[in-house]
């Protein structure tokens, strides 16, 4: 068995590895990449019982999250599966039953997971209205797909999107809406004072939403003050899965992909690349989830 242990160990952790270094795709991308390991590794059946597929799910979990710790969506996703397999009365001994009923669970996590993100676009939909100026910062898949909802409603609106250094998914964000017909503005990251400023509102994703801040790309919070400056209302999206409180789990950050900045390393300069960052709650005024539109206060009364 000690040899079955190490083709499976080997084989997720490369999985995982693609997971950590991928620096492209939101939250949704790569908890449905993490939810496909986990699915691999439970057909792939390589355990003799329950108990053996506890440990492996167990350890592949906290690999999971350690490669993206800032995205709760791994985070609760795992966990859910492996209570869910506790769960399982213990006179069913039959690991073909226990792996049918985990391979189902998985699936509602997906059919669930996708519900959730038609209730958030359609009530996002409704926070747009003809003339609006909308900014976004990086390139939430839920902000856009409420984008294109109210195209498709025929609201009359533009959205201004930063370029979102150093991966530049602001840039591949706006060819997108551009695209799909609706007029879209690039600006430089470096320019978001004037974007703020032009904009009727802030409209971006969370990857985590913790007791009194939430977590999205660097560069947030800097637009954050500037909507607090500006008097302009900020507005998040973001599914109830995406909650992980930090006394459940801490937040961590880790500088990545020096070389983004600096070509190599020198003597005296110390590079610093965060991908992500801690913003607070209070710049928040309306939280979009997949039970409606919530004020800061109520959203942090009712979940948090």
């Amino acid at each position: 068995m000690s040899n079955i242990k190490s083709e499976t160990d080997e084989y997720w952790r490369s999985q995982v590895e693609t997971i950590r270094d991928d620096s492209i795709h939101g939250s949704m991308y790569l908890g449905d990449a993490a939810l496909r390991v986990i699915e691999d590794i439970v057909t792939k059946r390589l355990y003799r019982n329950r108990t053996e597929l506890l440990q492996l799910l167990s350890k592949l979990g906290n690999a999971l999250v350690r490669a993206k710790p800032l995205m709760a969506i791994i985070f609760t996703r795992t966990h859910r599966i492996i209570e869910f397999i506790q769960s399982i009365p213990k006179e069913e001994k039959k690991i073909e039953k226990i792996i049918e009923l985990t391979l189902n669970e998985i699936n509602l996590i997906r059919e669930e997971a996708a519900e959730r993100q038609k209730l958030i676009t359609r009530f996002g939909a409704r926070l747009i209205l003809d003339q609006h100026v909308i900014l976004t910062h990086s390139a939430s898949s839920i902000v856009e797909s409420v984008f294109l909802e109210a195209k498709r409603l025929r609201k009359r609106f533009r959205v201004i999107c930063t370029e979102s250094r150093p991966r530049f998914e602001g840039v591949q964000l706006a060819k997108k809406l551009a695209k799909a017909g609706i007029k879209t503005l690039i600006i430089p990251d470096a320019d978001i004072t004037r974007g703020v400023n032009q904009a009727h509102y802030v409209f971006t994703g969370a990857d985590r939403i913790t007791e009194n801040s939430f977590i999205n790309k660097t560069g947030t919070g800097a637009i954050g003050v500037l909507t607090e400056k500006f008097e302009k209302p900020f507005y998040i999206a973001a599914s109830t899965d995406k909650i992980l409180l930090k006394r459940t789990y801490p937040v961590r950050f880790r500088s990545t992909n020096e070389r983004e900045l600096l070509d190599k390393p020198r003597e005296n300069l110390k590079v610093q690349n965060y991908y992500f960052e801690e913003i607070p709650i209070q710049y928040l005024h309306k939280i979009v989830c997949e039970t409606g539109i919530f004020e800061k206060v109520e959203f942090i009364e009712r979940f948090l």
